[in-house]
């Protein structure tokens, strides 16, 4: 068969097909009319809706069934046997009913308990049998650190080297199970066992390193298993535990102790909130960057409690100045993250001039910061660095209306205000040469287009 011959047919049985579309296109059309019709002649829509209304009803029943069985009943379930377990035992404590060394018995048992039913439930129910786990790994954690920090049953070393493999047993079930409920419910609920079993806080430090102790199985569990959730409530609670503590029982000789954990602690975050940028590629989300800057701000507020307000200031301001140096460094495109880092060390500079010096000093150095931040941001083409000039201007001008007008002297008040004139006067006169509607700037850059 010739080529022409074999095109020819082929147009044949392409006819032939189409027809057979059309005719079955007609048919369906037909069918579908015929039933319209019978629909509308016996009412059947309104029977149709009431039926499906009907069908959807008990479907939206039973996921919310679903939901509060599977889901809610669980953590109800634990959490009610918790506190029913902890009133028992206060109320055997208060009553001398039971010894230190049975309190700890009983607890490792509640705890043992709880893991075997875990073991025993784990192929049929998993998602309960991960709940009892979490909560057997919290029961044995804070009996351990109990039996050593407030009844002296064990030795420091043999409590160090329990919680260290309970916090990897843990972290290597919670990848086993794949649930993110182990993480927060068996390791971060950890945090807060300590204050449940006794009110003695003179052993701070054996505290924060146990509190180090579970951030490390946490950070690690966090980005081995992608749970960024899991590594931020870490971080929060973590740090309103130490502000606590730097707040209400600080004393000066724990200075050195008290810097050890700060810095642990800020650098452990830092690296958690960056890992996933730095060790899989990805780029940072909006909590990521706040992750960073409540990290930077905690680290801030705890140091303010540790050591004095003017030097901490400098020091901290310093140490962000260099963050946001190696993050524009090392994340060239994090431009939100950038300016985020930036205007949290500006921030940290103003605190800093503001406890270091007072009165006229204060507002002109302000206001030298603002010039120094808008020839930042002309040379550099950042328009959001000359906007945060203007804004530190504007705020400088308020404090200078707000506070200083009832304290300063009339010479005091006249250099002031001719200084911020002359400045915002200058900061107009720029715009008003570049103009805003497209002309360039002095790097030959429409202003329109710069970020």
């Amino acid at each position: 068969m010739n080529p022409f011959e074999r095109i020819s047919e082929i147009e044949k049985e392409l006819q032939q097909l189409s027809a057979g579309i059309r005719a079955s296109q007609q048919q369906l059309d037909h069918l579908q009319q015929e039933l319209q019709l019978l629909k509308n002649r016996n009412d059947l829509p309104a029977a149709s809706a009431k039926n499906s209304a009907e069908a959807e009803a008990p479907g939206q029943q039973h996921r919310l069934e679903h939901f509060i069985g599977l889901k809610l009943i669980h953590l109800a379930g634990i959490i009610v046997l918790v506190i029913g377990l902890s009133i028992g035992v206060k109320y055997a404590i208060d009553g001398q009913l039971i010894s230190e060394m049975m309190r700890i018995v009983l607890a490792y048992g509640a705890g043992i308990l709880l893991f075997i039913l875990s073991f025993r439930l784990r192929k049929k129910y998993e998602f309960f049998s991960a709940i009892l786990f979490s909560g057997s790994m919290a029961s044995i954690y804070f009996t351990t650190y109990a039996a050593f920090a407030y009844y002296h049953f064990i030795s420091g070393g043999l409590a160090f080297v329990m919680m260290v493999a309970l916090t990897i047993y843990t972290t290597f079930m919670a990848i086993r199970y794949d649930r993110k409920e182990i993480a927060v419910i068996g390791m971060t609920g950890a945090y807060g066992i300590p204050f449940l079993v006794s009110s003695n806080s003179d052993r701070f430090e054996l505290f924060f390193s146990y509190i180090l102790l579970i951030n490390i199985g946490t950070v690690f569990l966090s980005f081995r298993k992608n749970w960024k959730l899991v590594g931020q409530l870490a971080m929060l609670i973590t740090w309103t535990l130490f502000i606590g503590w730097a707040l209400m029982r600080y004393e000066p000789q724990n200075q050195t102790i008290g810097l050890i954990f700060l810095a642990a602690f800020f650098l452990l975050f830092f690296v958690n909130a960056l890992s996933f940028r730095l060790f899989k590629n990805q780029s940072l989300t909006y909590l990521e960057i706040q992750q960073l800057l409540v990290n930077q701000a905690a680290l801030y507020i705890a140091s303010l409690s540790l050591f004095d307000f003017t030097l901490t200031s400098g020091i901290v301001f310093l140490l962000f100045a260099g963050i946001a140096l190696l993050v524009v460094y090392t994340f060239p495109t994090e431009k939100a993250l950038q300016r985020s880092l930036a205007a949290e060390a500006l921030i940290v500079l103003l605190l800093f001039i503001l406890l270091r010096w007072d009165g006229l000093t204060v507002t002109m150095l302000w206001v030298a910061v603002s010039v120094i931040l808008f020839v930042w941001g002309i040379l550099s083409h950042q328009s959001w660095i000359r906007l945060a000039s203007v804004t530190l201007v504007a705020l400088t001008l308020a404090k200078l209306l707000i506070i200083d007008s009832s304290r300063f002297t009339a010479v005091q008040k006249t250099i002031c205000y001719i200084a911020i004139g002359v400045l915002l006067l200058l900061f107009s006169f720029y715009y008003q040469r570049l103009g805003l509607l497209g002309k360039k700037d002095e790097g030959g850059k429409k202003i329109s287009e710069m970020p």
